[in-house]
């Protein structure tokens, strides 16, 4: 009787020694798990007590496929009335593929007919299937024509604990965070404290205080109620299990008194909540203590050294590794200067922010934290503090980044107030002014938002992120804000179906100020903050022209420009848009203007649909459309392309209109051209200049027209 237990990629040599502490016999690592036992308490000793393992295997047959009707057979061979039976429920799960016999989903089932065939066969009926809790669970690996067909003894995948967790964004999975902790040491002598400044659902904590007081994972699923694989299979030994359950709660009840010193913190609020809930759930919430707090805040939670475990965010997505540089730096100057004589170990799945550290690592392991290759950098922090006056994060900056600054001043004497003249909080101070400091600065009421362009081929990455990273402390400094006033967002080129998506849930709203027009902003979560800088003189242009008319308003995003009609004295606006956050967002921003919903509707849907839906009678004095250059989300029956179909989007527009109405439309595409031969009877005339503001005017982003229903000779409307 041999098992084999599956483990993350990276994990198999601590997986092995894991299984030799807990004392299991005779292992072997092998690729992607380890190989052990020669008895049912190995086994059974593996299923309570592996923190690491993802699943533990019993094999029942090994067999050569060179098609469906071998799997078939061979699956059929087993003696499975040994192991179910006719009331039993069952799932098929298959890994790996490549094999003659089949697709996955088909294994899965071929699989599962010759089982049932097997027991009904034997015993006159067959098991039925249960894909949620089946009493027994069988796997399946394929690896080309070689079939291993398995007993899942764990019921599953046991990275599960028994205590429900709620997750935070992008969650570790509790084996691999037991694995970190395997390498780390801890708990060691039981003496030295462990502080996760990412702690996000409380993963790592959990774990930690689970291997401190000596809690079998197996036991907390006995406890909660979540069904062990053992113990509805047929060649199930209740005594030795019982014997060794009843070891698992010995040793428990005996550490149960023992004192932990693990905290944890974490700048989101929604990761602090379910990380609260997590510890409550596991019995922990008086021991284990948590802390909302940003990284620049974060002080060593005792004096006497231990470990930082941790798992920082990595930046799969689209730009967000180049925004996180800075956290990174940031993360290596706090250990230094806040953390004296304690070991740090952080998994970094990215190997040019590892770098951004800037700390030497005593050893790097290679883990693969789901498909994503990932270094756990060990980090060893000097006993002597780090003192400056700069404090973490505190470069000094080279002569052609002071030459920056001063650019930044001179805009700032120039900008700010004739900002404040018109009562305008939110405006760009810098937007690319200097070739080698590629990005926009805009001023958001007190925080910044510096917004990184797409680096130019001929530009070295090194220099970029050196001139980036002095950039956001002079900023910070010319400005008078804190460090963490200063929101970094990297906009690079995205793929023709790659959407923008919201980057964190730290609900950081801002309110900021447009004459008397109020709107709420958001300069950490999304990549757009919810208000168009440039647009600020289409919203006064569209204010002044809307007064006692139907606005209509496409691709509302937060409906920024139908507050300005209402404010105007619109009767009536209507804002389109495909997102209902956007639109909640809308929302609030008409509640923070004093405005009534009365007259005004929000309508969720895709805009193409709804204008090919929207019926004759229904018309608008003048039309707000403002298409993305490019869109296709789930919610949409195709794409959208401005160039190609924005003169077919502006003749359904014309259905809309009353007579005399305007339509007045805008593209941020730089290469746009309007469409003279395909928009219909409709008059154009470009206010581009017209609507450029004084803080745009040395870049401008938008072009804007106004187009109109032309007449003929007689006086009658052309369309």
């Amino acid at each position: 009787m041999q098992f084999f237990a599956t483990a993350s990629k990276g994990t198999e040599q601590v997986l092995a020694d894991e299984l030799q502490r807990i004392g299991v016999r005779n292992i072997e690592i092998g690729r992607g798990g380890v190989a052990f036992g020669n008895r049912l308490e190995d086994g059974y000793r593996a299923c309570l007590w592996s923190r690491l393992a993802s699943r533990i295997l019993l094999p029942v047959a090994r067999f050569e496929v060179d098609g469906a009707e071998a799997l078939y057979e061979g699956a059929a061979g087993v003696r499975w009335t040994d192991h179910l039976g006719p009331r039993s429920t069952l799932a098929v799960d298959v890994a790996g593929g490549g094999s003659p016999a089949g697709p996955p989903h088909f294994v899965a089932l071929k699989t599962k007919d010759a089982i049932v065939d097997r027991i009904r066969k034997a015993e006159g009926a067959r098991p039925d299937v249960d894909t949620r809790r089946p009493d027994i669970r069988v796997n399946v690996h394929l690896s080309g024509s070689r079939v291993t067909v398995s007993l899942d003894l764990g019921g599953g995948g046991l990275h599960r604990r028994g205590i429900g967790r709620v997750g935070a964004e992008a969650p570790l999975k509790e084996n691999l965070a037991a694995a970190l902790l395997e390498l780390v040491g801890w708990p060691g002598d039981g003496g030295r404290p462990l502080y996760d400044p990412f702690c996000g659902s409380g993963t790592i904590l959990l774990e930690a205080a689970w291997m401190a007081l000596d809690v079998a994972p197996g036991l907390l699923r006995e406890t909660s109620g979540e069904q062990n694989g053992v113990e509805r299979w047929r060649s199930h030994d209740r005594k030795l299990w019982q014997r060794l359950v009843g070891e698992a709660r010995e040793r428990r009840d005996a550490a149960a008194g023992r004192p932990i010193r693990i905290t944890g913190s974490d700048a989101s609020p929604k990761a602090i909540a379910a990380a609260g809930k997590n510890l409550q759930r596991a019995g922990f919430a008086g021991q284990i203590r948590l802390r909302r707090r940003e990284l620049r805040d974060v002080q060593a939670p005792w004096d006497d050294p231990g470990f930082v475990v941790t798992n920082p965010p990595y930046g799969e997505r689209l730009g967000e590794s180049g925004e996180l540089g800075p956290l990174y730096e940031l993360l290596g100057d706090v250990l230094k200067r806040r953390f004296p004589g304690w070991s740090s170990w952080v998994l970094c799945g990215h190997p040019s922010l590892a770098k951004r550290i800037g700390l030497r690592p005593a050893s790097r392991h290679v883990l693969f934290n789901g498909p994503i290759e990932c270094r756990l950098l060990e980090i060893p922090i000097s006993a002597q503090p780090v003192v400056g006056d700069g404090g973490p994060g505190w470069r000094k900056p080279s002569d052609e980044t002071r030459g920056f600054a001063n650019k930044l001043r001179k805009n700032l004497r120039k900008i700010a107030p004739r900002a404040k003249r018109e009562g305008l909080t939110a405006y760009r101070l810098y937007d690319a002014d200097m070739p080698k400091f590629n990005f926009a600065v805009d001023w958001y009421g007190g925080a910044v938002r510096v917004e990184e362009y797409a680096r130019p081929r001929k530009v070295k990455a090194a220099d970029a992120e050196r001139r980036l990273h002095e950039s956001l402390r002079v900023v910070a400094e010319v400005l008078e804000v804190e460090p963490a006033d200063v929101t970094l967002r990297v906009r690079q080129r995205r793929k023709p179906d790659e959407q923008h998506r919201e980057r964190g849930d730290a609900g950081h709203w801002r309110e900021v100020r447009e004459g008397d027009l109020r709107f709420l902003v958001n300069l950490e979560d999304f990549l757009d903050t919810g208000l168009f800088l440039d647009d600020r003189l289409l919203r006064r242009r569209i204010r002044e022209r809307a007064k006692g008319g139907d606005f209509l308003n496409l691709f509302a995003y937060t409906c920024t420009v139908s507050v300005a009609a209402a404010v105007g004295g619109a009767r009536s606006t209507t804002s389109v848009d495909l997102s209902n956050p956007r639109l909640h967002w809308g929302r609030q921003n008409f509640a923070k203007n004093g405005l009534e919903e009365k007259g005004h509707r929000f309508i969720r849907t895709d805009v193409i649909q709804w204008l090919k839906q929207e019926r004759e009678w229904r018309r608008f004095d003048l039309l707000f459309v403002a298409p993305p250059t490019y869109s296709r989300s789930k919610g949409m029956d195709g794409d959208f392309d401005v160039a190609r179909d924005h003169a077919w989007l502006l003749r359904q527009c014309t259905r809309l209109l009353k007579p005399g109405g305007e339509i007045l439309f805008t593209t941020n595409l730089r290469t746009f051209e309007l469409d003279e031969g395909k928009r219909g009877r409709l008059i154009a005339e470009e206010i581009t200049k017209d609507v450029t503001p004084f803080d745009f005017a040395r870049r401008p982003r938008l072009r804007a027209w106004i187009l109109k229903v032309g007449q003929d000779d007689k006086g009658s409307t052309r369309s």
